[in-house]
């Protein structure tokens, strides 16, 4: 009976939808505990050839863009804007940004203009290594999105099919966590650096957080989700009772035996 009720635990809390990468066409699979092959190289907004080794030596919280995009790639480097004038880390001194422009035919100088354009709209002031944006031929660019789970494809018409997440990389360039979507809360961002800090994926803890909290907007806090908390437990009594009830007719055959 413990086993079956250890199985029900970690059935709550299995929540992501796990996938074959190999029949992913389009989309994010996530690979938390892997790692990024930082000897990559890249060029920076400046044109200059760099390794990935060179800028991911904090906690990195990756993206990936490009720059001509007509649809999700702004609102998500707005959400990152946003998360980040309200987060109370700091860009270059306690983490590092860097988004990457997944089309190998994009150059430094659109990678330049969107650096520009995107520090000036912060309200708080960051440093040119606190964010940086880069482009790649298409070897290095297939190399680091495959590393991660970021599947896209052409499609036809000059653009791309790609999905929208932040990836939180450790120093040593190990996959911690993924925050999909294009907003992002303070809190769940704070955390996603932290734990890259640490280098130690926790999705377990990271999932039951998230399910026992709801964030509020407005207060800009997490609130405790008693309805949610109170109905899973009520729930877990219920298939407790329910193992409980079948198990103990079979004890009674066997004792009758």
């Amino acid at each position: 009976m413990r086993k079956a009720i250890v199985f029900i635990v970690l059935l709550f809390l299995s929540i992501p939808v796990f996938g074959n990468e190999n029949d992913v066409e389009v989309g994010i699979v996530e690979k938390l505990g892997n790692k990024i092959p930082l000897d990559l190289v890249f060029t920076n907004d400046k044109g200059k050839k760099i390794q990935l080794k060179e800028i991911i030596d904090k906690p990195t919280i990756l993206m990936f863009v490009y720059y001509h995009c007509p649809g999700i790639c702004s609102p998500l480097l707005t959400g990152v804007s946003e998360v980040v004038d309200k987060a109370d880390i700091i860009p270059g001194k306690d983490y590092r940004l860097v988004t990457v422009s997944f089309d190998h035919t994009e150059t430094w100088d659109k990678a330049e203009k969107w650096k520009e354009n995107h520090l000036k709209g912060l309200e708080r002031q960051v440093s040119s290594d606190g964010w940086y944006f880069l482009v790649g031929d298409s070897i290095s660019v297939r190399k680091l999105t495959n590393a991660v789970g970021f599947y896209f494809k052409p499609d036809g018409k000059g653009d791309f099919i790609h999905g929208a997440a932040l990836y939180s990389i450790a120093p040593d360039g190990k996959i911690i966590r993924y925050l999909f979507g294009t907003e992002f809360n303070p809190f769940d961002f704070k955390m996603a650096v932290l734990e890259a800090e640490k280098g130690i994926p926790l999705p377990t803890v990271n999932r039951l957080l998230k399910f026992c909290y709801s964030y509020d907007p407005q207060g800009r806090r997490y609130m405790f989700n008693f309805t949610r908390v109170f109905g899973t437990i009520m729930l877990l009594g219920l298939a407790i009772f329910f193992i409980i009830l079948v198990s103990k007719p079979r004890k009674k055959e066997v004792k009758n035996g």
